[in-house]
């Protein structure tokens, strides 16, 4: 009866277990195909982390082939064509997720997770159609994979027979892993920088694992709940005075200037501009890039600027650098200019526009793309806006950035964005002002006008500023990146300069930082975040470097600080804000 039941359970097993072995063997080509497609060199230690990684990908088949095992167990009687047909296409979906988050981190150089949540579903395939650009060479590997994971699992299928003594051979590194095992991902403590953790991930369980982490978070259920974590934020920030617990944020605005004794004021208000830059990191911008500088100009106007070398960002995308910079505003759940995806209008915040309103400033945002995109525009208007400039608003004088393969361009270049806005400001002819630019060409693709030029000016660049300790081939990967960089830096120059031009300069206050960190590999988790921020103005009677760490929700306190004790401007008393100055 034993030996019966052993047998008849061998014969259930047997088809799962082919499977489950095949879905390993094609995830184990998908790995290898990544690390030889991957765009960057590859020593001794990287070729380790994809060996190492393999075991992650067997974990992956193992719980596969455990859902496998029970398909059959329910099917196997009287419907066993059903239970090989539901299996291999189960095998051949999860083998092209598999490869198109391995080719999304190609791309990108960061794996897929729950970021995806962070947009809506039209921005998710607005960045996708803007970004990825879909090749011969890209369709071939698919059809390859999909090939593979018809092929594999037919072919052991048909031609593999395995005897009770090659069934326990092959059932027992399955249960071993899935007893042993109880993180489907290795632990990224391990890891000095992330580009080991993303090289031995198996990207799919990655995804999978975020996802759940991301939806299965605690919620905040009830007042007691709040009233709770309200208390750990104010012992957390003992240093600040709270006002009321109803309202966790409000505090006293009892900001110290730390600002005025570097500039010498004028009587008259100052322009304010800030120049947020797209993708500009201080990985490849400043002193002690790691990859070595390609922004010479922001880097001669730094000798003659404040400058914080420890600076963050705030988020990994754009999306919170407008509520950061400006509000210094809580994140909420995915940033909070999406807060009005759930409601009809924003919480009431204070923002420096509103400061600058008060105060008779003429507020202005100009942008080369497409203003509702993460509601940037709706969230402006609610922050106070007087003047907005877009992609609708460039006319026929300038040229969008190429379009790609599938005829969508972001939008216009930086020099065009920076042209056409020293018109409006010339026909606007207002002081004072606070001009407010978001650049776009250091988005992906990396498309600026005359790229042959700049990829070249990126070659010669690079004969004189290359970093020893990088290879070849990772400037090879980045090419495009950092020849755009150069191209922006430059338009960023003739900006400067087209300033120097106009009346007021001598009166002007330039904010200069990036929105986040490029999307390179080669990163430990905080360096994600790290960007490049300086204060230039003629103003300043000295230049300096500040060591300590800051983050863009400090900006707005730091400045309305510094208004309120040189220019008497009204600041309100309490305020939300995160950061301080």
């Amino acid at each position: 009866m034993f030996t019966h039941t052993l047998k008849n359970l061998a014969v259930k097993t047997q088809t799962p277990l082919k499977l489950t072995w095949s879905f390993f063997a094609i995830l184990v080509i998908i790995r290898f195909m990544e690390m030889l497609s991957i765009n960057t060199s590859l020593d001794t230690t990287d070729i380790s982390n994809y060996l190492a990684g393999v075991q992650f990908d067997f974990l992956f088949a193992s719980i596969t082939g455990v859902f496998l095992i029970a398909l059959f167990a329910l099917l196997s009687q009287k419907f066993h064509n059903l239970g090989v047909g539901l299996s291999v296409f189960a095998i051949v979906v999860g083998a092209m997720l598999t490869w198109s988050l391995s080719e999304y981190f190609i791309t990108t150089q960061i794996p897929l997770d729950h970021s995806i949540f962070v947009y809506p579903l039209n921005e998710v395939l607005h960045i996708t159609s803007s970004s990825v650009s879909f090749s011969y060479a890209m369709m071939l590997k698919g059809l390859f994979v999909a090939g593979i994971s018809i092929a594999t699992p037919l072919f052991l299928l048909k031609k593999i027979k395995l005897k009770n003594t090659s069934m326990l051979v092959g059932a027992a590194p399955i249960l071993l892993f899935l007893l042993i095992f109880n993180n489907i991902t290795p632990d990224i403590a391990r890891f000095e920088r992330n580009r080991g953790f993303y090289q031995q991930i198996n990207k799919t369980t990655f995804f999978a694992k975020s996802i759940l982490f991301h939806l299965g978070k605690d919620e905040i259920e009830n007042m007691d709940n709040i009233n709770y974590i309200t208390r750990e934020y104010h012992e957390l920030r003992s240093d600040l005075r709270f006002k009321d617990a109803n309202y966790p944020f409000m505090r006293k605005h009892d900001e110290e200037d730390v600002l005025g004794e570097y500039f010498e004021f004028s009587e008259d208000k100052p322009n304010i501009v800030f120049i947020i830059v797209e993708n500009l990191s201080r990985g490849f911008s400043g002193p002690g890039a790691h990859w070595g500088s390609f922004t010479p100009f922001l880097d001669s106007l730094a000798d003659h600027s404040l400058y914080w070398t420890h600076f963050l960002a705030t988020s990994e995308r754009t999306f919170n650098v407008l509520p950061s910079a400006l509000g210094s505003l809580p994140y909420a759940d995915k940033g909070f200019m999406t807060l009005i995806e759930e409601q009809k209008a924003y919480p009431d915040f204070v923002s420096l526009n509103d400061i600058l309103d008060r105060a008779g400033y003429f507020r202005s945002f100009f942008y080369g793309g497409w203003s509702y995109f993460d509601f940037m525009s709706v969230f402006l208007e609610a922050a106070g806006l007087d003047y907005m400039l877009d992609e609708l608003g460039f006319g026929e004088s300038f040229e969008k950035m190429p379009e790609l393969d599938e005829g969508y361009s972001w939008g216009y270049p930086d020099h065009a964005l920076f042209e056409r806005s020293m018109k409006s400001i010339d026909s606007l002819n207002t002081q004072p002002r606070f001009d407010l630019f978001l650049t776009l060409s250091m988005h992906e693709p990396y498309t600026p006008p005359n790229p042959d030029y700049w990829v070249n000016a990126f070659r010669r660049h690079l004969q004189e500023n290359k970093n020893p300790a990088l290879h070849q081939r990772q400037y090879q990967s980045a090419e495009l990146l950092l020849s755009t960089t150069l191209y922006t830096d430059n338009a960023i120059r003739q900006a400067i300069k087209d300033y120097q031009k106009r009346p007021g300069f001598e009166n002007t206050l330039f904010f200069i930082f990036g929105d986040h960190h490029a999307p390179l590999a080669d990163l430990n988790p905080l360096q994600k975040y790290h960007v490049p921020f300086m204060i230039y103005s003629p103003m300043l009677t000295t230049s300096k470097k500040f060591h300590g760490v800051s983050s863009v929700a400090d900006i707005t306190p730091t400045l309305s600080a510094m208004l309120r004790d040189n220019y008497n401007l009204m600041v309100p008393g309490d305020v939300h804000w995160l950061g301080q100055s």
